[in-house]
């Protein structure tokens, strides 16, 4: 198995997001048939060899079930039943051609969940192999935003980054692959080896994030940083370790404010948002109050001063309410359908398409993949899209819960939130881990970009992985 391991991780974590056939054109298809094919022959072999080894029948019949595996096995069935009563099987079970999130690539994403549960450790050549080409992908999205390609690639211009694709796949991307290198550098001892070697990885993959042009970064950095700081409170040294975290990030965005502006005729996003967050010098507010809480944190131990974990915690999760709470009223203010990029106008007729469905729809929805189908079946609705997208075509909502909702019903939705509410809690009783941020930080980043973005190729298969090898840790 161990070698089926390693094969697997080399296609999947470094060969796939490099994979090109002709450039970018059609390059979503692309890499979800290279997913489909890599993952389906290699889940294959895998079965094969575990079926022999009797591991399939111990975990059938020995393996104690608990919430993890019922949430696991609810996710799989609502999928199944959504499949079953599709409006079109054949784009449900295979996906719909360009983005491949059908029930067939459920079905391997859940295997792959499983057994990165049971095989994967990831640690030494193993995280690297998995890291290495993520790290390629950050240098060379921070070039080609100040326009320096050093790879020449069919179709290229400023809506396509690295080798990963638009500009929204390739922020999914990083909300996996950056959380991963924040959750490596605490794990590891201060000022060793692996720090060292964390922060080298992480720093360029935060100038990425600032740069890549989409506004979602601001919920994969409050996500991940929010996290951080709930898992650092459980005593003073993972404090410390959350303070320095959050001073590298004000030391990237400071550094990304001075090459945006030194850099201006070449850098073409100075409106996004956080090009303007990096421009108000917020980088030095955090240095600034990282600073001051480390102190802070020093005075408290000289005097003896004991450390209120509950307290602490309390406090960390009234002020991080109070904060989604403002978002919430500064979206409900300024929602329109302008709204991030158009995605009030989408999420608006998502909702519409949802109320149109009947009963039954609502609650298992109208198959993966098959929100463009079921769209454009409506004449009115269809009419209307073409004119509003001006041709163009909507194939989800641009929100993973409310394209879960349309695709897969209400059934769809809580099962899916079930299991990642499973795996924060599994994440929270197992915080004193030394490993579990590698895997929570990305999960919930993940799910925070979701909110705004969708299920593609090269990010969703990443996030599964990441809850079975999240899942599979507990320190008792």
């Amino acid at each position: 198995m161990q070698y089926l391991t390693w094969a697997y991780i080399i296609l999947i974590y470094a060969f796939l997001p490099l994979y090109m056939r002709y450039g970018y054109f059609e390059l979503g298809e692309y890499k979800s048939l290279a997913y489909l094919w890599i993952s389906g022959a290699a889940a294959i072999i895998m079965l094969i060899a575990a079926t022999v080894r009797g591991d399939v029948k111990r975990a059938i019949t020995k393996d104690r079930a608990d919430i993890r595996r019922y949430a696991v096995l609810g996710f799989l069935f609502t999928n199944l039943l959504t499949w079953l009563f599709s409006i079109d099987k054949k784009v449900a079970f295979l996906g719909l051609s360009g983005w491949r999130t059908g029930f067939l690539t459920i079905l391997l994403m859940v295997f792959f969940l499983l057994y990165f549960s049971k095989y994967v450790k990831p640690q030494g050549l193993l995280l690297a192999a998995m890291l290495v080409t993520a790290l390629l992908e950050f240098v060379l999205g921070i070039l080609g935003r100040f326009e320096v390609h050093p790879i020449e690639i069919f179709g290229q211009d400023t809506s396509f980054l690295a080798t990963i694709g638009n500009i929204n796949w390739y922020a999914g991307y990083l909300s996996i692959f950056v959380p991963i290198g924040i959750g490596f550098t605490v794990m590891q001892k201060k000022y060793s080896r692996g720090f060292f070697l964390g922060v080298a990885y992480t720093f360029p993959g935060l100038m990425a994030l600032l740069t890549q042009g989409s506004d979602s970064a601001a919920l994969i950095l409050a996500g991940t940083y929010g996290a951080l700081l709930l898992f650092g409170l459980k005593d003073r040294e993972s404090f410390r370790r959350f303070l320095m975290q959050f001073a590298i990030l004000g030391i990237t965005m400071e550094l990304t404010g001075i090459l945006t502006r030194l850099l201006d005729e070449w850098y073409a996003l100075n409106d996004s948002l956080m090009t303007v967050i990096c421009n108000r010098h917020v980088g030095l507010i955090i240095i600034a109050a990282a600073l001051l809480f480390y102190r802070l944190s020093r005075l408290f131990e000289e005097i003896s001063m004991p450390w209120k974990e509950k307290t602490y915690e309390i406090a960390a999760v009234t002020v991080l309410l109070a904060a989604v709470i403002a978002g919430a009223v500064f979206f409900v203010k300024s929602f329109d359908y302008s709204f991030g990029n158009n995605r009030g106008l989408i999420w608006s007729m998502s909702l519409d398409i949802f109320k149109s469905m009947s009963p039954w729809q609502k609650l298992v929805g109208v198959g993966q993949d098959c929100f463009y189908d079921f769209a454009y079946t409506d004449p009115v609705m269809a009419d209307s899209l073409l004119n509003i997208f001006e041709g163009g075509q909507l194939t989800n909502a641009h929100c993973e819960v409310l394209t879960i909702l349309v695709e897969r019903g209400l059934l769809g939705v809580i099962s899916y939130l079930f299991l990642f509410g499973v795996a924060l809690r599994h994440f929270w009783q197992n915080k004193r881990e030394r490993s579990i941020l590698l895997f929570a930080l990305p999960v919930i980043a993940y799910f925070c970009n979701g909110l705004v973005s969708f299920s593609q190729v090269m990010s969703t298969p990443y996030f599964f992985m990441m809850l079975g090898m999240g899942m599979s840790l507990s320190n008792s």
